[in-house]
């Protein structure tokens, strides 16, 4: 019998073919603590007795004849109890699928946590946010294969909402040495904003086919340290892995962002994440078990600091382009209603003549 460390990590993914029931939803929320206001049969409850004030409201407005005068009231009561109801069955999904996910991370022996707050991951993505959650998070330290994964939001409180920016899903996978800060960018999908981020930086084109899907982002002076560690048979892996994802290397972590419609709860997508992280876990750490950086110095050296200070964080914070573009847009069209405002009676009456 062999080594037990080398040996093939076991997963039971199991929970993730079967659908949670109300027992399954009631147990979660208790092992969680989630508060009781916030508990499923407390939010039906909420939900029910609203319905039901709103149906009461449009047969009082129905028997006062005031819907013949304001016809819009009635529409206005329908359409705040369809909206309540969509409202709960998202959440009702969505509080399904991490019942699952928990599930599955307890037969198997791993940590869960319905949510995190204030994780301080150094990630790019994640510090770019001044207050952030992550939900579903799922945690192994098996060092087979330690990771983390879950799905981040940013939340925004009075003067943090310039921080909002779209949820993502991650993977947090431990290296075991400091590297320089290295971003590997997806030019077909952004999933975290890279526009503004690294500036004064290398961006560099990789050779082949890797050159149309990845683009490398890399502090200046680190350009062979990068093609060091993302040789050609890694980054072939990592299209074949990979391709729709987008990576950061930054101290000694390593991410991998993904969609936020990555689905944790399917069977099929946990085991390729689960086969992407092993992968990864392997492969990176043997290209950067015994990186040092030498334009580091004999001090930085002699303290065990492993990167130079230039090659440890990519300048700028990075901004979302969609963010921008929603921007010029409303900037474009205020710009175009205060124009016909100002000019479009002119213009009408030329037009006319």
């Amino acid at each position: 019998m062999g080594d037990p460390a080398m040996e093939a990590l076991t997963v039971d993914l199991e929970p993730l073919r079967r659908s949670a029931g109300f027992r399954d939803i009631l147990a979660y929320e208790r092992i969680c603590r989630i508060p009781p206001h916030k508990r499923f049969l407390a939010i039906l409850i909420a939900v029910l007795l609203f319905a039901a004030a709103m149906l009461i409201g449009l047969w009082v407005l129905g028997r006062s004849d005031i819907l013949a005068v304001a016809p819009i009231l009635g529409v206005f009561v329908i359409g705040y109890t369809v909206l309540a109801a969509v409202g709960f069955v998202w959440y009702a999904v969505g509080l399904s699928r991490r019942v699952k996910v928990a599930a599955f991370a307890w037969q198997n022996g791993w940590a869960y946590a319905d949510a995190l707050e204030h994780t301080r991951r150094p990630g790019a993505a994640f510090t770019r946010v001044l207050r952030g959650q992550e939900r579903a998070v799922v945690a192994c330290d098996d060092e087979r294969m330690p990771f983390e994964l879950g799905i981040h939001h940013s939340v925004s409180r009075g003067q943090e909402r310039a921080t909002v920016q779209r949820p993502f899903a991650f993977v947090e996978l431990p290296l075991p040495s400091s590297v320089p800060h290295i971003v590997l960018a997806n030019r077909r999908r952004s999933i975290i904003p890279t526009l503004g981020l690294g500036r004064g930086a290398a961006r560099m084109d990789l050779e082949g086919d890797f050159a149309r899907t990845f683009r490398l982002i890399v502090p200046e002076g680190y350009q062979q340290d990068a093609l060091y560690i993302f040789t050609p048979d890694l980054m072939a892996r990592v299209l074949d892995l990979g391709s729709g994802a987008e990576i950061e290397l930054v101290s000694d972590r390593l991410y991998v962002y993904l969609p936020p419609s990555t689905r944790f709860d399917r069977a099929q997508t946990m085991a390729a994440v689960l086969t992407l992280a092993e992968e990864f876990h392997r492969r990176f750490s043997a290209r950067t078990e015994l990186y040092r950086d030498d334009d580091a110095g004999e001090i930085a050296a002699r303290a065990g600091v492993s990167v130079g200070l230039r090659g440890q964080r990519l300048g700028g914070r990075g901004v979302s382009v969609l963010a921008v573009a929603g921007t010029a847009g409303v900037l474009l069209l205020s710009a175009g209603v205060t124009a016909f405002s100002l000019f479009g009676g002119d213009i009408l009456r030329t037009l006319g003549g």
